[in-house]
């Protein structure tokens, strides 16, 4: 009979994953209220993850929502010294949400720069 409790690491690591996800989310939905951008739904895909759908802001208001969400992670991390599972868990999705991978927030924040850079020289 196999033991159950080989099976807790990987469900801890599940489980707290998820609420590095859910603050995540949680970053960009109080950037988005703070500013202003009213924010229409929030959600759960198989192939997308957790994910909120709201009004377009301006580039500089979608610069600072979508630098939001790592930004929450990156502050967790600071749990280190009383719960090393949660922060290794938001370096590891601070990360991965930082590649310029298409629908990433590292792409949106690729693409608003760049539009701000465009902006200022054709200034």
């Amino acid at each position: 009979m196999m033991h159950l409790k080989w099976f807790y690491p990987f469900f801890l690591g599940l489980g707290v994953g998820l609420i590095a996800m859910v603050l995540h989310e949680c970053g960009h939905i109080v950037a988005a209220l703070g500013l202003g951008v009213r924010v229409k739904r929030v959600g759960i895909e198989w192939n997308k993850g957790l994910f909120t759908v709201r009004d377009q802001g301006t580039v500089r208001q979608n610069l600072v929502i979508a630098l939001a969400g790592p930004f929450v992670n990156m502050l967790l991390i600071g749990s280190e010294p009383w719960y090393p599972v949660l922060a290794l868990a938001n370096l590891c999705y601070a990360l991965a949400n930082m590649l310029p991978i298409e629908g990433s927030d590292g792409f949106r924040i690729a693409a608003c720069w760049r539009r701000i850079r465009e902006e200022k020289l054709a200034n």
